[in-house]
């Protein structure tokens, strides 16, 4: 359901302006996460030392407002000065240096430019009062011993990336991801987003798509996309130290694979985590997707569980798991145990 505005940049509604109905310009998810990035590798490859986080950095500043030490915290401006006497959860109330009207300023906007160490994110009379205390806020979050910045890797995670509109989320992003196009690729290039702000991948942002394969209702992915990732399968494992049932799941998953093909094979979910029944998690969870994999076709279904070892009852629908036949002679064992007739009293 993500689009181009909620992935990149987009206008939304100001629900800090409690006044009137207004909007204002919001980054998406991607754009939040490639600006932290390039941040952090301009940083490592220009050996700058690391500031402190922008919450440190404003808890230090409004401390003795917060704590009552003192009534309202003068900010120094280059004639005059303003004064904070409030903070809230998404606002800082100041005066002026004369009059007692109370203004606000937005704690999410002074965290971007923070971040960015810019107040040129605005315009207008506003920006000088975010100027000084931007200054102010530097100041504090380079002060201290410096550490040399590390860089780091940043991961996004897309979560069946196929089911979403490429071309409408990307949008002319979408050259922007190869690696030759990032920014300390052999190719560095930059889009300029509708607000008229320069973007561009860095070189330590992953992208990790997740995608079902056996869902054939909609396409795997968009043709434009498909070249510019690595493609990794992963199928089941049969060697993880909490599977339970492995064999079962491999006779399963080999007359699925020779039916219909390794994208349907079952996954090794199924048969993993605490205090389950095999009987009532075939009945209620594999059964059933074997049904959709084979169109309702009982026959189908009923031979593959024949053939990894399970007794059935056709004589309901869907047709059920009545006990698995044992497979070794533990089981053997276990099974004449509990058929062993009760002694009457």
């Amino acid at each position: 359901n993500y689009s181009y505005e909620d992935f990149i940049q987009g206008l939304r509604p100001d629900v800090e302006n409690e006044s009137e109905l207004s909007f204002k310009r919001q980054d998406g998810i991607f754009k939040v996460i490639s600006d932290k990035a390039l941040q952090n590798l301009k940083y490592s490859l220009e050996s700058k030392s690391e500031k402190k986080s922008f919450n440190n950095a404003f808890n230090e500043l409004t401390r003795p407002l917060i704590e009552d030490e003192l009534e309202e915290i003068e900010i120094e401006m280059k004639r005059a000065s303003f004064y904070i006497t409030e903070i809230t959860d998404r606002s800082i109330r100041f005066r002026k240096n004369s009059g007692n009207s109370v203004h606000t300023l937005s704690i999410n906007t002074l965290k971007k430019m923070y971040e960015k160490e810019t107040a040129d994110l605005i315009e207008g009379g506003v920006w000088n009062y975010y100027d000084p205390l931007l200054s102010a806020l530097l100041s504090l979050g380079k002060s201290g011993i410096a550490k040399k910045v590390v860089r780091k890797n940043y991961v996004i995670i897309i979560d069946e990336i196929n089911r979403a509109n490429i071309s409408r989320v990307f949008g002319e992003l979408i050259t922007l991801i190869e690696k030759d196009k990032r920014s300390h690729g052999s190719i560095p290039l930059k889009a300029t987003l509708p607000s008229g702000e320069e973007f561009q991948v860095p070189s330590n942002l992953y992208i990790i798509g997740t995608m079902n394969t056996a869902d054939k209702s909609i396409a795997l992915l968009d043709i434009a996309l498909r070249r510019r990732f690595v493609f990794e399968a992963m199928y089941p494992e049969y060697d993880l130290p909490k599977l339970k049932h492995a064999n079962i799941l491999k006779k399963l998953n080999a007359q699925i694979i020779e039916k219909k093909g390794h994208d349907f094979q079952i996954g090794h979910s199924y048969f993993m985590g605490e205090e389950w029944s095999l009987k009532e998690r075939m009945n209620n969870k594999v059964i059933p997707l074997l049904f959709e994999y084979f169109m309702n076709d009982a026959d189908e279904v009923a031979e593959i569980l024949k053939h990894a070892s399970f007794a059935i009852d056709k004589n309901k629908w869907p047709i059920r798991v009545i006990d698995s036949i044992p497979t070794n002679e533990e089981d053997e064992q276990s099974m004449q145990e509990s058929e062993e007739p009760e002694e009457e009293l």
